[in-house]
């Protein structure tokens, strides 16, 4: 790796760490304070209705982002071009929702969804004007950017939808934080980016960026379709508390198992995509990135397991005591999904998006069925459905990363592993003395990261080293 680009690399890494941890940290608490503020089924209309702005989402974007960060060198043309197929889709989608959303209340026996659906889907018009402007900076490693952008815009959202909710707005405070914070990132961007579309449009773009970002479109939108469907069933199945209820425990849980990785995604993407024809070096960095997340989200898992029950009535109050134990089923399937990611965008990087599309139908209707009949369980079943697809995802991403990167699964398993008997000999030793001793969760946060360390260094596991060499990169950049 080139000094120039390493020095990009650990400087896009810090911007986007900082942007992930602050733009986390505002999330955080914003949801801890409408928790308090609202009701388990305001939190369940917004469940029910994401899978329709997700999906959308992701039709919008089109696979294009991906492909403008995997081709080399993107012309004007080229982001042109895109812009204006993505607020072409933006507009047709948005009609598609207005007009269907009697039929989606009438689905969930809900009227009110009527009403919030068609406010909130206007979000997809606002996003569809700073899609490029993400991209772009993306691209070029500017997440410094990036973070201010997101930053400040949720910031002031936040604000002003906590106070919507202590006026009474309810589920409306909670739209509003969404559009407010979209509507704040158009200008932003529009500020700092000072990129405008040229009055120009080329098919010839079109066609070149489509043969790669229409595989990565439609095996994310069945993406999507599947890790929401259970959005879906819940929602139909069950009432709006319940969904209300599951809908902050995925939250609390993605806060965890999804930040550290997709930082790393964010900045490694390009990064991969620059090294897509070395794959010795590809492999090096896939193995440590591999090792480093295991190390962070291994013993976080475990510590939120063990001290599900505390942590949750602390933080949301005594009304969200039901969500614990679907909080603690999502931890366990968080081993798995921390580390899918760093797997797919290697595989993504070298420009295998076809290959990713025909396995995406294996991975999600396998989902599918796990979840159909895991419904016949109640909630419980649905939730363990979605821990075993987790791990079948994971599998899967790693044997096509040792496919097309040379780094075989059982090597990538005898990479983890030790990590993870590691957190999983903390987490019984800390529960045990946490019983004998009576010791407040807080203490034993404190008792289980003094095991984990003593543990890691005394077994002298690999991803020590890791860490140090990350340390000493970041080191070497802060005096230079």
């Amino acid at each position: 790796m080139g000094t120039n680009l390493g020095n990009k690399v650990i400087s896009g890494t810090l911007w986007a760490t900082a942007d992930r941890f602050i733009s986390m940290g505002i999330q955080f608490l914003t949801n801890l304070i409408l928790a308090r503020l609202l009701m388990p089924s305001d939190f369940g209309c917004i469940g029910m209705l994401a899978i329709f702005i997700l999906v959308s989402q992701t039709i919008i974007d089109g696979g294009f982002g991906s492909a403008l960060i995997q081709k080399k060198e993107p012309t004007q043309t080229d982001y042109s071009t895109i812009f204006y197929v993505n607020l072409l889709f933006a507009i047709v989608l948005y009609g598609v929702l207005f007009f269907s959303s009697p039929l989606i209340a009438s689905f969930y026996r809900m009227p009110i969804l009527n009403d919030v659906l068609r406010v909130w889907g206007v979000v997809l018009l606002i996003n569809s004007l700073v899609t490029i402007q993400n991209n772009r900076l993306r691209k070029m490693l500017a997440f410094k950017q990036i973070a201010i952008v997101n930053v400040s815009s949720y910031f002031i959202a936040a604000f002003i939808a906590v106070m919507m909710a202590i006026e009474g707005y309810g589920v409306w405070s909670l739209v509003f934080l969404q559009l407010i914070y979209s509507c704040l990132s158009v200008v932003f961007y529009g500020l700092y980016t000072r990129w405008h579309p040229s009055l120009c449009f080329s098919f010839q773009s079109l066609r070149t960026l489509f043969g790669f970002g229409s595989y990565i479109l439609f095996s994310n939108i069945l993406q999507e379709v599947c890790k929401n469907l259970q959005g879906l069933i819940i929602g139909r199945r069950f009432s709006s508390t319940e969904m209300g209820l599951y809908s902050q425990a995925k939250k609390l849980g993605d806060v965890v198992y999804y930040t550290l990785p997709n930082v790393l995604v964010q900045v490694m993407f390009p990064v991969y995509s620059k090294f897509q024809t070395e794959t010795a070096r590809l492999r090096e960095m896939v193995r440590m990135n591999v090792r480093v997340i295991s190390f962070i989200t291994f013993p976080l898992m475990m510590l939120l397991i063990e001290t599900a029950a505390p942590l949750v009535t602390f933080l949301y109050g005594d009304k969200w005591e039901a969500s614990v134990p679907y909080f603690q089923l999502l931890c366990v399937g968080g081993l798995f999904v921390c580390l899918q990611n760093i797997n797919y965008y290697a595989i993504a990087a070298l420009g295998k998006s076809r290959v990713l599309f025909g396995w995406s139908f294996y991975k999600w209707g396998t989902l599918l069925v796990l979840l159909l009949v895991g419904m016949h369980w109640g909630m419980y079943g649905i939730l363990c459905g979605m821990v075993i697809s987790e791990l079948n995802i994971y599998l899967v991403n790693a044997a096509l990363v040792a496919k097309y990167v040379s780094y075989p699964v059982w090597r990538q398993l005898l990479d983890i592993l030790p990590i993870l008997l590691v957190a999983l000999v903390t987490c019984v030793a800390v529960y045990v003395m946490g019983n004998a001793w009576h010791i407040h969760f807080f203490l034993q946060i404190l008792l289980f990261a003094a095991v984990y360390m003593l543990l890691v260094f005394l077994f002298r596991l690999q991803v020590r080293k890791d860490v140090f060499m990350i340390v000493g990169m970041l080191r070497n950049k802060r005096n230079s």
